[in-house]
């Protein structure tokens, strides 16, 4: 509110002027909150431009392709991986290895130290590949698992089954168990208790060793892939087993045989690289069961 003289009649000059707001001060004060809005407004226009011209930091969401881990089996600690695809959660193999102080990669100690070469290193870069995510490990005493004087094949197995399917990457209704040589012996002598953590989606048995009644524990549906040549192979642990699962009392067990011409044993193949000799699962072993895996997967 402005005063007036007229409003306080009985006021001297002096006392008037002494009310009187000053006028210098007032445009003083006017200036300053005028110029603290410029400021303020500087200020935000800097903040937004620098936030435009300003590098941005690319968030990503990208995960290992490798994950490392560990767990116990009976009285050894036992090392292994998961591989996963690109995009997850994917279906999960649990690779249950054969016969002998293997590690994850497929070699025995001193046998080769390229890891990318292994037998089972090949076969999980082409499964994942076709994506699939892949559990391997090392047995006691092989690669980085430590010793174990009770830990056997078959709580290896079991403990590895248990520990891979717990992962939040992997879909827990799409889980298969493959078996190489000792290793399909092992599945279908506790299979019951892979299918007690996780119900298979279904069994892969190369270079099987499971002969017609044991074959009949693995209710899930199973492929068979061995070589054509010895007797054994073609008939006691392929086409009687096939035979047997069809007639399974409790209804026919879905069973898919592979026989291959000309495969050597263990469904092993071998090349030479330079001077080195390379060993690998027989292509055409490989190529049926990533065909069957495809078709499984859903």
């Amino acid at each position: 509110m402005r005063l007036n003289r007229d409003m306080h009649p009985t006021m001297s000059d002096l006392e008037w002027l002494a009310t009187r707001p000053n006028e210098s001060q007032a445009r003083g004060r006017r200036a300053g909150r005028i110029s603290g809005s410029i400021l303020v407004a500087l200020a935000g226009l800097l903040a937004a431009t620098s936030a435009l011209s300003a590098p941005k930091v690319a968030l990503t969401t990208e995960r290992p392709d490798v994950v490392l881990t560990t767990f116990a089996s009976v009285d050894a600690t036992i090392a292994g991986q998961w591989d996963f695809p690109t995009h997850t959660p994917a279906p999960l193999i649990v690779l249950i290895p054969g016969g002998g102080r293997l590690d994850r990669n497929g070699w025995t100690p001193g046998m080769g130290e390229d890891s990318n070469a292994g037998i089972y290193a090949q076969l999980t870069k082409q499964l994942v590949a076709s994506g699939f995510a892949v559990f391997r490990y090392d047995k006691p005493g092989a690669g980085r698992s430590s010793p174990g004087r009770y830990a056997t094949e078959r709580s290896n197995a079991l403990e590895a089954y248990t520990h891979a399917v717990q992962h939040a990457r992997v879909d827990p209704d799409r889980v298969f168990l493959l078996g190489h040589g000792l290793g399909t012996d092992t599945i279908a002598a506790i299979y019951p208790r892979f299918a007690a953590v996780r119900a298979p989606a279904g069994v892969v048995l190369l270079d099987n060793a499971v002969g017609e009644t044991d074959s009949l524990r693995i209710s899930a549906p199973a492929i068979i892939v061995n070589p054509a040549a010895d007797p054994d192979d073609r008939l006691q642990y392929g086409q009687f087993v096939a035979e047997a699962r069809q007639r399974a009392e409790n209804g026919s067990l879905p069973t898919k045989l592979v026989l291959l011409e000309n495969a050597e044993r263990g469904l092993l193949a071998q090349r030479l690289e330079g001077e080195q000799t390379v060993y690998s699962l027989d292509s055409r072993a490989t190529d049926a069961v990533v065909r069957w895996l495809m078709e499984r997967r859903g």
